[in-house]
């Protein structure tokens, strides 16, 4: 049970004591204010780190950073929150103190969970390397409680039991969309804090969907034989590599050597959608990013995700978001 919201973590740079970026870090994550902020000074780098107390189990920190010179942050962990990590600027290594030394590391585009339980851990930031990311602390209750929707009693416990550090791959653009909402939220105060904790859960749901059901579906599909499944998660993983220009249903078919059949019916079985319905929502998904992050214009935005015909394009985009994409971009 966590009972206050400020960190029990300490942060410290092993190689200066005097470390003031790691000093007003450390102070962070000791105070229980709904959001603390902080900007790096111009004599040591550029950007901000921002920490958000929704509620005691629920925290969010959101850091991009560049340092001018090499900073040695330690950390000694002393949480039994969980964190999820997404990974936006360049990746990073860091390692736990203890016997033996463990070393983990992210990639740019990549989420883990890892477990804030560990002892001490030491990463470095290199010269110029944006430290960019998001990254929520949570109870594993959370997760229980979503696996329990899914008839899946104690099962969010027991995937992390005796797991210090779980990689999940790449960030998909559905996910990307939610963390750019909780980043650039514009609202304030109370507002602001059920807005967050919304789009928290949001992100755990999706997530949870994306790696752990997909998992357990991938185990507990009986009605497929075990060469189907991989085939049909070979064939998802073309359509999301080639959303613009997706080969045709029996070229897809022949690609992963299952007859058409077996793919449309096997495909909305795994995937909950039929795959033409899969990759209109997935462009929409890229073409929404585009806009948003790439602050592409709505012509530049259609063709890239596979519409020549902006009147169809258009009519995608409202079927999903509810609003014309030229109306949206005017709003990012």
């Amino acid at each position: 049970m966590i009972k206050n919201a400020v960190s029990n973590n300490q942060i410290f740079n092993p190689q200066d004591e005097a470390c003031p970026v790691c000093a007003v870090f450390d102070h962070i994550y000791r105070t229980s204010s709904f959001q603390t902020e902080m900007k790096i000074p111009e004599t040591v780098g550029e950007g901000y780190f921002r920490r958000i107390v929704v509620k005691p189990s629920l925290r969010l920190s959101v850091s991009d950073m560049t340092f001018h010179k090499r900073i040695t942050m330690g950390e000694k962990q002393g949480s039994s929150l969980y964190s999820l990590a997404f990974c936006l600027g360049e990746g990073f290594l860091w390692r736990v103190e203890g016997n033996p030394k463990r070393e983990y590391g992210i990639a740019c585009g990549e989420s883990c969970i890892f477990n804030r339980d560990q002892g001490i851990s030491i990463s470095s930031h290199h010269p110029g390397s944006r430290f960019w990311g998001i990254y929520v602390e949570f109870d594993l209750d959370i997760i229980a409680g979503f696996m329990q929707h899914r008839g899946k009693d104690h099962a969010g416990k027991n995937l992390f039991a005796g797991r210090n550090f779980l990689c999940n791959g790449k960030i998909s653009p559905g996910i990307r969309l939610i963390l750019n909402d909780m980043i650039n939220c514009r609202y304030r105060e109370q507002l602001k804090k059920i807005y967050l904790e919304g789009k928290i859960l949001e992100l755990v749901a999706v997530y949870l969907d994306e790696t752990v059901f997909e998992d357990g579906a991938r185990a507990s599909a009986g009605k497929f034989s075990a060469y189907d499944r991989e085939a049909l998660y070979k064939a998802r993983k073309i359509l999301d590599e080639n959303l613009a220009t997706p080969p045709t249903l029996g070229k897809l078919a022949k690609m992963i050597c299952l007859n058409e059949y077996k793919l449309k019916t096997g495909f909305k079985e795994l995937f909950g959608l039929p795959v033409h319905a899969y990759i209109i929502d997935k462009r929409m998904e890229l073409a929404r990013l585009l806009i948003e992050e790439k602050q592409l214009l709505v012509t530049e935005a259609a063709p890239m995700v596979g519409y020549n015909d902006l009147s169809y394009f258009a009519e995608r985009f409202r079927g999903k978001y509810g609003v014309n994409p030229s109306q949206y971009s005017k709003k990012v």
